[in-house]
């Protein structure tokens, strides 16, 4: 069963009648960022996935600690006065972001197959329902009324946030219970499932960050395409062969670091930094690894002539599916029209690269690997992989733990994984299912596969701040950073030990006030 409540004004269609040229799916597009200030105008492309975020660490409170005081069977508030959401008698509730009724990409699209499937084998039945207004808030307001969903649609960064606050269960005793094989799933997968040595989630669609290279581009420009860079100075050494300027633009570019996916973050870690101490208590922006990050960052925009020449240029690159004219045309898009030799994205990045072939009658010739180590980064950069997804987490305390159990366990299987993947470059966390025949032949889903299956099994590190504190983090970092690009702030350092401060003020408070374990 699935019902759907949005509303115009819901983060969703705000950002498809403001920023329509990065709505074309959630999947077309690098998914998530680190950033969340709006850079000077024409510079940044924003995705539907970025701009939700952004309006949920303006908009959303606090989460509070979860209450299970109440009638777990009552009906859920749902904010912007579209009445309750009636609860299926026979079954249990789930919620998602997404007008699953119109699917318009792999998220919904992969929620409707793989509920409908579920409810085939079962009498316990799943209702799929789309909250009104903006999701974030509705799942924080139904929390702070002690009347959650029985589960709910998390990314890798509120899947720790609900898990701090005492808001969804832990579901170690349940894998044990009923001796669940994590070896079924990709490790990368299983590692974004944890937080703080226990498992918090099941994950629905596994996402991996990497890096993309146009290989013919690169051959074409004196790069040799059979060894991708391993450092930092081999990127800039071939970014620098396949750049050519033409007028005030570019014909092609070799790279440009702050187009990638959750790049800040990423390309810090690459250098071998921790913005947050392994304890989780002390923040740590102006560590040397990531000034130095931040500062090569810089260098790779100054080569290029600055954001504005930069966002200049963007405008000109034709747009991807459904862009509108004289908007920015995001990493993805350009690196898929070759345009771009690197770029850091991810799994479904071959999604750009698919309509791109398709729309320009094309073949782009590519490879993966792992993102190039900086100076202090590691020596082997196959552990440069980046992980998150979309998970599904349960209510702590709920009385219908065990029904999402089920749907939980299903989605991991093979049937359960393979409706999730059918339409697009969403993977699975299913081995079996991602390698199914039915997929890797189909046109819509195969492309890029047997390049970046590898590199689901080393991708344990996070592509965002795995932390309690996680969206303040993320903004606190942000800001410093686009500024310094923008050439409004001119000492990096000084910025990031500033961020850090405000970072870290916020931290204590939030890490105070948590529930005792």
């Amino acid at each position: 069963m699935i019902s759907a409540s949005t509303r115009r004004g819901s983060p969703m269609e705000w950002c498809m009648s403001v920023f329509p040229a990065s709505c074309e799916s959630c999947t077309s597009i690098p998914r998530g960022s680190t950033s969340t200030e709006v850079p000077m105008a024409g510079t940044h492309p924003r995705s539907r996935r970025q701009i939700m975020r952004d309006l949920a660490i303006l908009v959303a409170p606090t989460v509070a600690t979860a209450c299970t005081t109440g009638n777990p069977d009552a009906p859920a508030p749902t904010p912007g006065g579209a009445g309750p959401v009636p609860k299926s008698l026979n079954g249990f509730e789930f919620w998602q972001p997404w007008p699953i009724d119109q699917p318009t990409h792999g998220g919904p699209i992969g929620w409707k197959q793989l509920s409908e499937a579920f409810n085939a084998t079962t009498t316990n039945k799943v209702q799929v329902t789309t909250p009104a207004g903006d999701y974030i808030a509705a799942v924080q307001a139904s929390i702070s009324a002690g009347t959650p969903p029985d589960g709910w649609q998390a990314d890798q960064q509120w899947m720790v946030v609900y898990a701090s606050k005492g808001a969804s269960a832990p579901l170690d005793d349940l894998i044990k219970r009923d001796k669940w094989d994590k070896a079924s799933i990709f490790p990368s997968a299983y590692e974004t499932m944890t937080w703080n040595g226990r498992v918090w989630g099941m994950m629905q669609h596994p996402d991996i960050v990497f890096m993309w290279y146009a290989t013919g581009l690169l051959k074409e420009n004196g790069v040799d395409p059979a060894k991708l860079p391993m450092t930092w100075q081999d990127l800039d050494v071939a970014a620098q062969k396949a750049t050519r300027k033409q007028g005030d633009g570019f014909d092609f570019v070799g790279f440009t670091p702050h187009l990638g996916t959750d790049w800040q973050v990423i390309l810090a870690q690459s250098n071998g930094a921790k913005l947050v101490s392994d304890d989780g208590k002390a923040v740590q922006f102006d560590a040397p690894e990531v000034v130095e990050a931040i500062e090569w960052i810089k260098g790779h925009v100054t080569r290029l002539g600055g954001m504005g020449t930069i966002g200049n240029w963007q405008k000109l690159v034709p747009g991807g599916d459904g862009q509108a004219p004289g908007t920015p045309t995001a990493g993805a898009d350009i690196f898929a029209q070759k345009r771009m030799a690197a770029v850091v994205g991810g799994n479904w990045t071959a999604d750009n690269i698919r309509r791109a072939n398709r729309r320009m009658s094309q073949t782009l010739e590519f490879a993966v690997g792992p993102v190039p180590s900086g100076p202090q980064g590691a020596k082997d950069v196959k552990s440069n992989v980046y992980s998150g997804g979309i998970l599904e987490v349960a209510r702590r305390g709920g009385a219908k733990i065990d029904q999402v159990w089920e749907f939980m366990k299903f989605t991991a299987t093979k049937e359960g994984g393979l409706n999730v993947q059918r339409n697009t470059a969403d993977v699975s966390a299913s081995r079996e299912a991602a390698r199914d025949p039915s997929i890797l032949r189909n046109p819509d889903t195969g492309l890029g596969r047997k390049e970046f299956y590898a590199l689901f099994d080393t991708g344990v590190g996070s592509r965002t701040i795995k932390h309690p504190a996680t969206i303040e983090l993320t903004a606190e970092f942000a800001r410093p950073i686009w500024t310094y690009l923008g050439d409004q702030t001119m000492n990096i350092r000084d910025a990031l030990t500033e961020a850090s401060r405000a970072a870290q003020a916020k931290v204590d408070a939030i890490l105070a006030s948590l529930p005792k374990a």
